[in-house]
């Protein structure tokens, strides 16, 4: 029995907040924690003003960002939101935010942010491994031209849902402008992408115990897909490196036809082209 399905429900928080704007105090009121199976996922997914705090002397508008841990249990799936870098998340830590019930079943993940803490929430739930999103992610936003970069920021780069109707297994690539905030591109990230990021990394993923284990909370963004790839390559031999060169080369030319339409020649180091 998993104890912690009947234990574990949401706690909500007062935060006290000085609006920025105005420098009054105010009073925000947050969660602790978030029982994902419950009618809380739905808001966490779709309710922007969730985490917002409308000062009440000036109307400022301001994005709180605090400690709050996300536990679905139908899932079996964990994020802690910890946006204080100094905070160890240890199993004591664990064990007092879930009144001492164990995670051990559970894929675990923090963020630092409530967006991308909604974002991992989206890639966890859909099926597919949140690591293989990052590490799309990462290739994806190398294909954005160098000028375009400005226009389209990493900052406000996600993973969201493909359709209006939320479908849980269609997943797309987020751009959004920086000169229009309201506006972006969308790229839908196909089954043959998924399917070919999979071939190329998965086995290279399961090969890491330390990133496999249930139960740890640990952080895989958009950075730690950059780190995999470069650290993959670092550590290969000569023979196997050539191998993940050009396994790499088709998975680029795979990103860029199934994402953008883009016809990239992958490499032949061989002959120099």
């Amino acid at each position: 029995m998993d104890i912690l399905s009947s234990r574990f429900i949401t706690k909500e928080k007062n935060i006290h907040i000085s609006c920025p704007a105005c420098r009054r105090e105010g009073r925000f009121h947050g969660f602790e924690r978030i029982d994902g199976d419950s009618f809380m996922r739905l808001r966490v997914l779709t309710d922007g003003s969730l985490f917002m705090y409308d000062c009440p002397y000036c109307g400022e508008t301001v994005r709180v960002e605090a400690p709050c841990l996300y536990v679905d249990k139908k899932r079996k799936i964990a994020v802690w939101n910890m946006p204080d870098r100094t905070f160890e998340i240890t199993p004591e830590a664990v064990r007092k935010e879930t009144d001492g019930e164990t995670l051990r079943l559970y894929e675990c993940r923090f963020t630092r942010t409530w967006g991308e803490m909604r974002e991992k929430i989206v890639e966890m739930e859909s099926g597919m491994d949140d690591r293989l999103c990052e590490i799309i992610k990462y290739g994806a936003y190398n294909l954005v031209k160098e000028e375009d970069r400005r226009l389209l920021p990493l900052e406000s780069y996600h993973i969201d849902y493909a359709t209006d109707g939320r479908e849980p297994k269609k997943l797309s690539l987020v751009f959004m402008r920086s000169d229009k905030p309201d506006e972006g591109y969308i790229y839908t990230i196909t089954d043959k992408l998924v399917e070919v990021t999979r071939d190329v990394f998965q086995p290279l993923i399961e090969g890491v115990p330390s990133l496999n284990e249930k139960g740890k909370f640990q952080r895989f963004s958009y950075d730690w897909g950059q780190k995999f790839i470069e650290q993959v390559i670092a550590a290969a031999s000569q023979k196997e490196r050539q191998e993940y060169n050009r396994l790499l080369g088709f998975w680029i030319h795979t990103l860029g036809k199934e994402l953008f339409g883009m016809d990239i020649k992958p490499v032949d180091e061989k002959n120099g082209n």
